[in-house]
């Protein structure tokens, strides 16, 4: 199970939390932690909560993804192009 929004990400696109901490996208300028991977960005939630928004007024265009062991964990992963 994973217990944070960063360890639900690792897990989804298989690498450790030590890792992904290279792909966080504009440290602080997110309501929430964003990642960019491929091209991609991808936001982590707990279930129900709306992903992030950017403090420039950017706006993403999220769509939430399957993903059954963040959900088993409380969490819903976003992606957006």
């Amino acid at each position: 199970m994973a217990k944070t929004r960063t360890q639900a990400f690792a897990n989804h696109i298989g690498c450790d939390v030590a890792e992904v901490k290279d792909y966080r996208y504009h440290y602080g300028h997110t309501s929430l932690p964003v990642w960019s991977v491929d091209n991609q960005y991808y936001c982590v939630t707990k279930i129900g909560l709306k992903p992030s928004t950017h403090r420039s007024g950017l706006e993403f265009d999220w769509v939430q993804m399957k993903d059954n062991f963040a959900e088993a964990s409380g969490f819903q992963i976003w992606i957006s192009n």
